[in-house]
C-alpha cells in the first residue's frame, strides 16, 4: 500500500496529488508512522539516561546508511531505528 501511495507523491511540494486535490501528511500521520506521541509530557533530552549520539561528518545519505546499518539477519537496534527515522523524515518530509 505504501508503494502504491508513493506513485501519487510529489517531492517538490511534499504532497500527495489526488483527483480531489493535494493532501499532505499531518503531525498525527507522522505520529502514526513513527509511534511517537504528539500529546503528553514534553521530551527533555537532559532527562534521558542514554542519549543516542548521531554523527554528521559527511552530508550524504549513502554514507549515513553505511555508518548506521547493523549486521545482516540481526534484529534492528534502537540506534538503527532512530537513524532510519531521521533519514526518512529529513528526506521525505523536511526536504533536507
Amino acid at each position: 500500500m505504501l508503494i502504491a501511495a508513493m506513485h501519487f507523491f510529489e517531492k517538490s511540494t511534499n504532497t500527495f496529488q489526488f483527483k480531489c486535490g493535494m493532501m499532505t501528511p499531518t503531525l498525527l500521520d507522522v505520529a502514526a508512522i513513527t509511534g511517537l506521541k504528539p500529546t503528553g509530557k514534553t521530551f527533555d533530552p537532559t532527562d534521558s539516561s542514554n542519549n543516542i549520539e548521531l554523527n554528521y561528518k559527511e552530508n550524504a545519505f549513502s554514507k549515513y546508511i553505511k555508518e548506521n546499518q547493523g549486521e545482516e539477519n540481526e534484529e534492528v537496534s534502537d540506534v538503527e531505528h532512530v537513524a532510519f527515522l531521521t533519514l526518512w523524515l529529513s528526506h521525505f518530509f523536511f526536504c533536507s
